[in-house]
C-alpha cells in the first residue's frame, strides 16, 4: 500500500513538472512568434537559450491549482486568471529589475499601467488567454503530459530539471555581467554623440541619432573599439527584449544594437 502511494505520489509530481515546461514552452512559442512578426526575423524572445519561458509555466501551474475548479464559470475563470497573472507578472518584473539592473518589458505606453510593469489591457487579454487555454488547449496538452508521464515517470521530469538549471545558471551569470557590459557600451556612444554635438557651429541643427554618431564611430579606430564586447548570450537578450530599459546606462537599447551589428560587421 505504501508503496503504491510513493508510486501515485511521483507519477503526480511528474505531471506537475511536465505541464510546468508544456506551458512554459507554449508561452515561449507565443512570445518568441509575437516578437518575430513585429521585428520580420526569426526572434528567440525566451530570457533563457532554451525554448522555454518559466514564468508562463509558473503561471499556468498556479491557475491549474488555484482556479481549475471554477472552470465551469467563465465570468470568474476569467477575473480570476486575470488577477493571478497580472500579481504573477509584476512581481517577475520587479524581481528581474532588481536582479538584473534593466527593465525587460515596459507598458508605460499602454494606458492604464501600474509603473509599466502590468497594464489593464494586457490584463484583460491574460484572462481572455487563459479562459482559451483552460477550455480547448488544456484537454490536448493533458494528455499528452499523462502519457509522458506513464511512459516514463520521474525520469522526464529530472533530465527537463537537469536542462533547465544549467540553462539558468549559464544565463543568469552572464545576465549578472550584462548591466557593466552594456554601461560600458553606452558611455562610449553617449561620448560620441557629444563629441558630436561640440563640433556642430549651429546649434539649431539635430543630431541624427540613427546615422551621425553611429557613422563617426565607423570611423573611429580599433583602439576606442577595444572593450566594448558583448557575449553571444549579452546580444541575444539585447535583441529579444523590444522595450528593455536599461538602468545602468540612459543609452537606448536600440543604439547599443546598431553598435553591436557595426563591431561584427568590423570583424568580417
Amino acid at each position: 500500500m505504501q508503496q503504491f502511494q510513493v508510486s501515485v505520489l511521483e507519477q503526480q509530481f511528474a505531471v506537475w513538472i511536465l505541464y510546468f515546461f508544456a506551458y512554459a514552452f507554449v508561452g515561449w512559442l507565443w512570445e518568441s512568434g509575437y516578437v518575430s512578426v513585429r521585428k520580420r526575423r526569426w526572434t528567440n524572445s525566451g530570457f533563457l537559450i532554451g525554448p522555454v519561458v518559466p514564468v508562463y509555466g509558473f503561471s499556468m501551474m498556479a491557475v491549474l491549482a488555484v482556479i481549475e475548479p471554477f472552470e465551469n464559470n467563465v465570468v470568474v475563470l476569467y477575473v480570476l486568471s486575470a488577477l493571478l497573472i497580472t500579481v504573477i507578472e509584476y512581481v517577475t518584473s520587479w524581481l528581474m529589475e532588481k536582479l538584473f539592473h534593466a527593465r525587460w518589458w515596459d507598458y508605460s505606453q499602454i494606458p492604464l499601467n501600474l509603473n509599466g510593469r502590468v497594464a489593464l489591457p494586457i490584463s484583460l487579454f491574460w484572462g481572455f488567454g487563459v479562459v482559451v487555454i483552460v477550455k480547448w488547449i488544456h484537454p490536448l496538452i493533458s494528455q499528452v503530459v499523462l502519457h509522458l508521464s506513464t511512459t516514463y515517470g520521474l525520469f522526464a521530469g529530472i533530465v527537463l530539471i537537469a536542462i533547465l538549471m544549467f540553462d539558468c545558471g549559464f544565463t543568469v551569470a552572464n545576465a549578472m555581467a550584462f548591466g557593466a557590459a552594456t554601461k560600458r557600451i553606452g558611455d562610449t556612444i553617449e561620448a560620441k554623440k557629444l563629441e558630436l554635438r561640440e563640433r556642430l557651429a549651429d546649434e539649431s541643427t539635430k543630431l541624427d541619432q540613427d546615422r551621425n554618431w553611429l557613422e563617426a564611430y565607423r570611423n573611429s579606430s580599433d583602439e576606442t573599439r577595444r572593450g566594448l564586447r558583448l557575449n553571444y548570450v549579452q546580444r541575444r537578450l539585447l535583441r529579444s527584449f523590444p522595450t528593455l530599459k536599461l538602468k545602468e546606462t540612459s543609452t537606448p537599447a536600440n543604439d547599443i544594437v546598431k553598435m553591436m551589428e557595426l563591431l561584427r560587421k568590423k570583424q568580417k
